[in-house]
């Protein structure tokens, strides 16, 4: 489950990504190489073998980092990702040094929605999904064709742990942490996109600010929902500045 990236050791505490719905981390991957030269960055990936809840994902990710010779770390969500990053500061606060939710959610922006795509998800076959999929990425790489690479779509497709991806939208649809957002007292960073068409993000930032102490929030223009993808080198140099804090704020 446990995958370290780079070489760079020097800062403390490290950063560890967690990857979105998919397990892949694939759409990060422009952003996650450029973080190698700036911070103390480590993968996670979930295992794909089986349904594991939220809970279940957030105290495996605890346990890797424990196998990894870290106490704490700032934990980096990916969409789906930020609801494991939150679980494990609710769960686990003494592993959490700080959060940064890319194009993250504290609760299911449409409840009937998800599961409607689930079962969608669950009734096409592999072959449909598959195509569908790659056209809407295409469109992203045609969008996006200095940010979003076509090499990168074909690796999300290839590595992606699609046959859990229903299972997944299920535990969203169930997802929300809203009421407990006043337990997290480690500085938190809301990255979003302004025409993200999956989060609300202008309402998810509003909350973060509101009920979070240390809540921070960019939301960049013209940025759908891979926002780590479609600003890669701006969240790099966001985040470099919120590692500082949040060393600062646990010293």
């Amino acid at each position: 489950m446990f995958q370290s990236l780079g070489e760079n050791t020097t800062s403390d505490p490290p950063v560890v990504y967690l990857p979105g719905i998919e397990g892949s981390g694939a759409l990060a991957a422009q952003f996650l190489l450029g973080a190698e030269n700036v911070f103390n960055v480590t993968r996670l990936h979930y295992p794909g073998h089986n349904r594991m809840s939220l809970e279940e994902m957030a105290d495996g990710c605890v346990s890797a980092l424990g196998e990894n010779g870290n106490g704490s770390a700032i934990w980096l969500g990916d969409s789906f990702g930020s609801a494991v990053a939150l679980t494990i500061a609710l769960r686990h606060p003494r592993a959490t040094r700080g959060l940064i939710l890319a194009g993250g959610l504290t609760r299911a922006p449409g409840v009937s929605r998800t599961l409607a795509a689930a079962r969608m998800w669950d009734m096409l076959p592999s072959d449909w999904r598959n195509s569908l999929l790659r056209r809407r990425l295409m469109n992203l790489v045609r969008k996006h064709p200095a940010r979003l690479l076509r090499s990168v779509a074909d690796d999300f497709l290839a590595n992606g742990q699609m046959d859990y991806v229903s299972w997944r939208m299920r535990l969203l649809a169930a997802f929300d942490v809203r009421p407990y957002l006043d337990q997290i007292d480690v500085p938190v960073l809301y990255l979003g996109g302004e025409d993200d068409g999956i989060v609300e993000t202008q309402e998810e930032a509003r909350i973060i600010r509101e009920r979070v102490t240390e809540g921070r929030t960019f939301l960049f223009p013209g940025c759908g929902h891979f926002v780590l993808g479609e600003r890669a080198d701006e969240c790099l140099e966001l985040i470099g500045c919120f590692v500082l804090l949040a060393k600062r704020v646990a010293a």
